[in-house]
């Protein structure tokens, strides 16, 4: 699966997420890469509207972690607020890679040496116009193949 595709709305936004969440198998993670405000929330929330769960959706930059329940448990992360992996290990966000369900991540780039493979990868970024937000969606089996990348906005705050 490659996909590069653009919205014009956050309505346009969530359809895609509802899109990918109906080509998913039972288990999967999706890591999502992008700055802030780019839209990969709204596309998280599209993809729980599949999954009968969208209502709950809130994005947990401060929780790090939510789960939701619905036709399948998704699981939410947002590694945000989080500068290592040593820190990621202390909350347990490795053992949700082990687990079953729908694993969503959020800022992912910031866990690449811990995410697993296969994995789905959502890449997000501003538009042309204020409305306007670009993505390119892989199926990523290889490493060499990712496309996460370090968002402006935590290459900024590390300065």
């Amino acid at each position: 699966m490659h996909k590069r595709f653009e919205t014009q709305s956050e309505s346009e936004t969530r359809l895609a997420g509802t899109q990918l969440a109906a080509e998913l198998p039972d288990s999967a993670l999706v890591a999502f890469s992008g700055d802030l405000g780019c839209g990969k929330t709204a596309f998280i929330r599209g993809m729980c509207e599949y999954f009968k769960c969208a209502q709950q959706v809130t994005s947990p930059t401060f929780t790090i972690i939510n789960e939701y329940d619905g036709s399948c448990v998704v699981t939410h992360c947002d590694l945000y607020r989080l500068q290592t992996t040593e820190e990621m290990r202390e909350i347990g966000l490795h053992e949700l890679f082990t687990g079953s369900g729908i694993v969503l991540v959020e800022w992912a780039e910031r866990a690449r040496a811990m995410l697993p493979l296969p994995r789905y990868e959502v890449a997000a970024w501003h538009g042309e116009s204020e409305i306007q937000r670009r993505y390119e969606i892989r199926y990523v089996d290889d490493e060499k193949d990712s496309i996460l990348f370090e968002p402006t906005e935590l290459i900024l705050r590390q300065a």
